[in-house]
């Protein structure tokens, strides 16, 4: 079933920079992501697609509404590049402040947060402020409070920049047990080794635009020439 289309979507910067006629669709069980370089247009994507930026032209639709319409909020999960919380407050008050926010039911609540937590395993973090948690960690607050909203798609910026290997791997496998739920995940990175390891689909995308859609190779033994061609179509460019 499809969850997001996105036609023809255009933004452009007084420098003109920016992406231009990207089109696109998400099936629910499914993680797609957008690769390419740095400055590709990956960013500019995101934010159109959450509505922090109003598109110069395009449609996008998210379970049949635009970006920002009351009934798409509460279904879509943003998990920046850079997790920003409040350091002052502890993991579950961060999350139960979050779940407020898009007007959950307090019933209950407290041990929905628990179960959370218990998933993106931090709930021994439960009670320590956000301020010292590392990267990584913060991170999984912010899947956690994602979780509590009930979303079902999630877009993530450059999730994996400055994460260890392990949180990576456990971050791949997360993204996978979501989208086997029947949630969606849209994955904004550079990095060729995460697609490989986590997505059905990757788009390419370079200076604002899309190269091409293709399907991630499930077999070893067909990974090298599929990023033969990912190169010859975007380029080289640092995976880290």
């Amino acid at each position: 079933m499809q969850l997001m289309q996105v036609q023809d979507l255009s933004k452009c910067y007084r420098n003109g920079d920016g992406i231009e006629h990207l089109s696109f669709s998400i099936q629910r069980g499914e993680i797609v992501a957008l690769l390419g370089p740095n400055g590709a247009g990956k960013t500019t994507t995101i934010r159109c697609l959450t509505g922090l930026y109003k598109p110069d032209k395009g449609n996008i639709l998210i379970d049949g509404s635009p970006p920002g319409h009351v009934n798409v909020q509460k279904k879509v999960a943003l998990i920046p590049d850079q997790p920003y919380l409040y350091p002052t407050l502890t993991a579950a008050e961060h999350i139960q402040f979050r779940a407020r926010g898009f007007h959950q039911d307090k019933k209950d609540l407290k041990e929905r947060v628990y179960d959370a937590l218990k998933e993106v395993h931090l709930e021994e973090k439960a009670d320590e402020l956000c301020g010292q948690l590392s990267r990584g960690q913060k991170q999984r607050v912010v899947l956690a409070g994602a979780i509590v909203q009930d979303a079902l798609l999630y877009i993530l910026d450059e999730p994996t920049v400055g994460l260890d290997i392990p949180s990576k791997q456990w971050l791949s496998n997360w993204l996978k047990a979501k989208t086997d739920q029947g949630c969606a995940a849209f994955v904004s990175t550079h990095s060729l080794e995460f697609v490989l390891e986590t997505a059905d689909r990757v788009l390419l995308i370079r200076d604002g635009e899309l190269m091409k859609s293709l399907s991630v190779p499930q077999f070893k033994e067909e990974q090298s020439e599929w990023r033969k061609e990912v190169i010859r179509l975007l380029g080289e460019w640092s995976d880290e």
